[in-house]
C-alpha cells in the first residue's frame, strides 16, 4: 500500500515561479537576433537533457556533486545562443548577458494562475509545505514578491546551507526541519536528474513537473502543472499504488 504523504516539498524556479522569457526574448531581438519564447523553451529542453546525461551516472554511482546547478545553466545558455543564431565569436558575450538577465529577481515573477489556489487548498487539507531550491540567496524574496512565501513553513535556499540538489544533504536538512520521515514526503520539481533523482536518492518520492515537455519518457510520476498534483495526492490518500511514468495531463496521455 502506498504511504500517505503529509509533507510536500517544492522546487521554486520553473515550478512555483517562472522566468519572464518573453522579456529576455525582446532583449535578444533588440540586439538584432530573432528570438521567440518557444526557442527559449527549446533551449530549456536541451539544457535539461545535457544535465541528465552528465548527472544521472553520478547519482547512480553515489558520487553526487555538492554543486550542480551551474552545469544546467551553462548548457541552457550554450544551446540558446546557438538556437537564435548568434555568431560564434559573440556567443560568450550574449550568453553572459542572458545569464545576468536570469539572475535578476524581477525576471522570476511569472506565477501560473492556478498556483496560489493549489497551495491554499493543500494547506487547508493539512499538508505541511516547504521549498528546497538551488538559488543565489534570493529565492525567499522572489517568492515573497510573487505572493507565495506565506504558504510555506520554510524556504531552504542552497546559497545559505552550502549544498545544492541533488545532494542528499539538502533533502535531509528539509526533512529534519519538517520533522518527517522520507516516506512521509513528496518532492515536486522540474529537473529529472536534479529533482527527481536527488529526491529518490534521499528516500523521497519525486513528482516531475514538465511544463515544456522535456521528459516524455521519464520513469517517474509526471505532471504538466501543479493543479494535476491533486490526482496523485488523492491516490495516496485512498491507499492506491502509484506507478512510474504516470502522465497526468489529459491532453498528453499518449506520451507516457
Amino acid at each position: 500500500m502506498a504511504q500517505k504523504a503529509r509533507v510536500l516539498f517544492f522546487d521554486a524556479g520553473n515550478t512555483l515561479v517562472f522566468p519572464r522569457v518573453e522579456k529576455l526574448a525582446r532583449e535578444l531581438c533588440a540586439l538584432g537576433y530573432t528570438a521567440s519564447v518557444e526557442e527559449f523553451y527549446e533551449a530549456e529542453r536541451m539544457g535539461k537533457h545535457r544535465l541528465d546525461d552528465w548527472l544521472w551516472p553520478l547519482l547512480r554511482s553515489g558520487d553526487v556533486p555538492r554543486k550542480a546547478d551551474y552545469f544546467y545553466w551553462e548548457e541552457y545558455l550554450r544551446a540558446l545562443v546557438r538556437i537564435v543564431r548568434v555568431p560564434e565569436e559573440k556567443q560568450s558575450e550574449i550568453g553572459l548577458r542572458m545569464a545576468e538577465g536570469f539572475k535578476e529577481i524581477s525576471t522570476w515573477s511569472d506565477v501560473l494562475p492556478e498556483t496560489p489556489g493549489v497551495l491554499e487548498c493543500l494547506k487547508q487539507r493539512g499538508y505541511f509545505l516547504g521549498v528546497i531550491s538551488n538559488s543565489l540567496g534570493l529565492i525567499e524574496e522572489q517568492l515573497r514578491r510573487a505572493g507565495l512565501a506565506a504558504y510555506f513553513g520554510f524556504i531552504l535556499d542552497s546559497h545559505y546551507v552550502g549544498v545544492e540538489k541533488p545532494h542528499p544533504e539538502i533533502f535531509q536538512l528539509a526533512l529534519s526541519r519538517a520533522g518527517c520521515k522520507p516516506s512521509e514526503a513528496l518532492y515536486v520539481g522540474d529537473l529529472y536528474s536534479t529533482d527527481i533523482g536527488g529526491a529518490q536518492n534521499a528516500g523521497l518520492q519525486g513528482v516531475l513537473i514538465d511544463r515544456v515537455g522535456a521528459y516524455p519518457h521519464a520513469k517517474s510520476l509526471r505532471i504538466a502543472s501543479l493543479s494535476e498534483l491533486d490526482s496523485i495526492l488523492r491516490s495516496l490518500e485512498d491507499g492506491r499504488p502509484l506507478t512510474s511514468n504516470l502522465w497526468m495531463s489529459k491532453s498528453n496521455r499518449t506520451d507516457g
